[in-house]
């Protein structure tokens, strides 16, 4: 029997989260996640969401078209700081620039310190070489020097992975390129990073803390590498690819040289699969927010797309990793809960994790986190927990919570009241940050929301922050991993030109025809089909003399021999559209910092495009029972009606406050908010007419 099947995992700080895609239909399932070895977590939620399926894992791997993977292996040995012991190749007269950190610092317990040094002190190599800034070699490059710095680094400072970057490399890639090939020949049981490789950008602090970060973080990949060996084994024949920061995802081959594009991997193939949500219902301004077990985080969506950035910083080192635009706080289900030394409450960002995870895991854990405040209030039911496949211990939260009130003068539920609302105005901070940071109306916009805590929390942080409607959809709870499931493809290539327009048209127009030639045999190795490749085009642009670049979008295909007018064109009209009629005169200059390729293969097919929403005739759910919830501090607990997600059809319509029950979450209508279905059992949140709340 023939069958075309996807397959999309998210390993998530707590849970890892499968879904299988047989005939148009998702399965789903959870399973603790198993670190540093994700495999075990891996293989044992497939295993489990193909079971739902009525199948054999194994039995259906032969099937598969494609294997989706988002990890945060990468991201977790960045922000542990559990990296190789690496070392640093760089121009000479230039060997400070990352100690230097354009002065940038970090919060710790309240106190702002340095950012901490991934590469010391005496594992950093000027060597005699310059380019300037037109790219003309100005002294050449010392091969004798590369060759004894590399010895140097293996013999006496230990290291385990090199990083070379050196001035000027992304206008001349010459020295650096061949300075890397030499330590390859000189160490081959080294792994070298090239900045210029990796992403030939303006901006050396940026361009060498991307290339640092990646030599650093080689070691994790390990796990995801015996992961796609051992699924090789039990008859995958499909590709595994990996979701990258950028929305998109790599093939294992290149995640192998390149990890740090796995880095924020997991929420980018989140707010991808959030776009699709939205579309299906007719949105188009949106903010999303994924709520697991770590984290809450932000993003929105343009036209269509997840909002990139070019830079920007990752887990405190600012750097040219170019992804998918999200703010994270410290507000997951798993945050613990502690007091400071000034005596405040606090929720997060340390996390309980899947071991021992939360108090009422029963798994040995002792601090109070979000998820046990939520069992203790009556949000969750101790007994349903995961459909009822994982129990709680509600009184061993009730005594952690009453510990962590203990030196604030208050009993359990106050405490968990407390927990709960702290969180809540967190993330609501996070939510308005957003809006504010990028001129966003909050009225215009809806919040999609996901994650397997994010349902409880985001109506009220929705009218909290003045945005009036939530989307929940059925696959809320693992919509990371059908991002990984649904996602493309995604290779980009870029050159710097740093040309004043109207500029060279033939330059131009070679330097896009060389682009798109390269990305189109990017995604032929990758395995993409002729048929299913496209290419985009992107410019970085900025007003001559500015310090930072605005990235537009080409529409279509650029247009060829007019000298960069159409990019002026569509720059000017960004740039007053973001800024205002008096932030700019017509005269001022533009200058084409660099043009992107980004080729995209469309490996998920298009069965699973979004289909939009009918209307259904509404009618009023029917309510499963009631439970007790302490909703307001010190009035005792109150009774909630509750429903069962997976009886209520389309159209069913309630009215709040209610929790729905879902397979795998729990959902909040908070009072004067009335909840739909619609037809791709989206839970559709709105406040009633007339309240006037925020």
């Amino acid at each position: 029997m023939t069958r075309d099947i996807l397959i999309g995992v998210d390993v998530g700080g707590t849970f890892t989260d499968a879904v299988i895609i047989i005939d148009g239909d998702s399965h789903r399932a959870k399973s603790a996640s198993t670190y540093p070895e994700i495999g075990r977590g891996v293989l044992e939620s497939c295993r489990l969401a193909a079971q739902s399926a009525g199948f054999d894992f194994r039995d259906i791997l032969p099937r598969v078209r494609k294997f989706g993977l988002g990890t945060t292996a990468v991201t977790n040995v960045i922000a542990t700081r559990r990296g190789l012991r690496v070392g640093l190749v760089t121009t000479r007269g230039f060997e400070e620039v990352l100690r230097l950190a354009r002065g940038r610092t970090q919060e710790a317990d309240g106190w702002l310190t340095s950012v901490d040094p991934l590469v010391q002190p005496g594992a950093i190599i000027g060597i005699d070489e310059r380019i300037d800034r037109n790219g003309t070699v100005l002294k050449p490059l010392d091969r004798e020097a590369v060759i004894a710095a590399g010895r140097r680094l293996a013999d006496e400072a230990g290291v385990e992975s090199i990083a070379v970057s050196f001035l000027w490399s992304f206008l001349n890639p010459e020295h650096e390129r061949e300075a890397a090939r030499l330590l390859r020949e000189t160490l081959p049981d080294i792994p070298v990073t090239a900045g210029v490789e990796l992403r030939p950008v303006i901006r050396e602090y940026e361009r060498t803390t991307l290339a640092v970060l990646n030599a650093y973080s080689m070691g994790a990949y390990a796990g995801v590498d015996d992961l796609a060996r051992e699924l090789r084994e039990c008859g995958l024949a499909a590709p595994v690819l990996l979701c990258h920061s950028g929305g998109g995802a790599i093939s294992v081959e290149q995640a192998r040289e390149q990890p740090v594009w796995l880095a924020a991997s997991g929420p980018a193939a989140g707010v991808a699969a959030a776009a699709r949500v939205a579309d299906a219902a007719g949105e188009s301004k949106v903010l999303t927010c994924d709520l697991g077990g770590t984290s809450f985080d932000v993003a929105h969506i343009v036209k269509g797309a997840p909002a990139r950035t070019q830079r920007g910083d990752l887990m405190g080192y600012w750097t040219a990793l170019p992804r998918v635009d999200v703010e994270s706080v410290g507000a997951g289900g798993g945050s613990l809960t502690w007091i400071d030394e000034r005596g405040m409450l606090r929720v997060g960002p340390a996390s309980a994790g899947a071991m021992p995870g939360p108090v009422c895991y029963g798994r040995g854990g002792t601090q109070a986190a979000l998820t046990d405040a939520l069992a203790v209030l009556g949000y969750i039911d101790p007994g349903n927990f995961l459909g009822g496949t994982m129990q709680l211990d509600r009184d061993g939260a009730l005594q952690a919570s009453a510990r962590l009130g203990e030196g604030l003068g208050l009993d359990a539920i106050e405490a968990a009241w407390g927990v709960r609302e702290i969180a809540v105005a967190e993330m609501v901070k996070a939510v308005r940050a957003r809006l504010s940071t990028h001129a966003l109306a909050a009225p215009e916009h809806c919040l999609v929301s996901y994650g397997g805590c994010g349902a409880l929390f985001a109506a009220e942080v929705a009218r909290m922050a003045g945005l009036p409607r939530v989307l929940i959809p059925e696959l809320a709870s693992v919509l990371s991993a059908y991002g990984a499931a649904t996602i493309d493809i995604r290779r980009e290539r870029l050159t710097t030109l740093l040309l004043k327009l109207p500029g060279d048209a033939d330059l131009i127009d070679a330097t896009f025809a060389e682009l798109r030639e390269a990305v189109w045999q990017d995604l032929a190795a990758d395995g993409v089909p002729e048929e299913h490749r496209e290419v985009r085009f992107e410019a970085d642009m900025r007003f001559f003399l500015q310090r930072w670049e605005l990235t537009i979008a080409f529409p279509g295909d650029p247009a060829t021999g007019d000298g960069g007018k159409q990019a002026e064109a569509i720059f000017r009209e960004e740039y007053l559209r973001r800024f205002g009629a008096a932030s700019t005169t017509t005269s001022g200059i533009v200058e084409l910092v660099g043009i992107r390729a980004i080729g995209i293969g469309h490996m998920a097919g298009d069965d699973i495009a979004s289909a939009r929403s009918a209307d259904c005739e509404v009618r009023t759910a029917e309510p499963a029972g009631e439970r007790a919830v302490s909703l307001r501090r010190g009035l005792g607990a109150e009774q909630v009606t509750v429903y069962d997600g997976a009886s209520l059809e389309p159209g069913d319509s309630f009215t709040g406050p209610a929790l729905v029950d879902a397979p795998d979450t729990t959902i909040w209508v908070p009072q004067a908010m009335t909840a739909r279905m619609d037809a791709n059992r989206t839970l559709t949140i709105e406040a009633q007419e007339g309240d006037t709340r925020s």
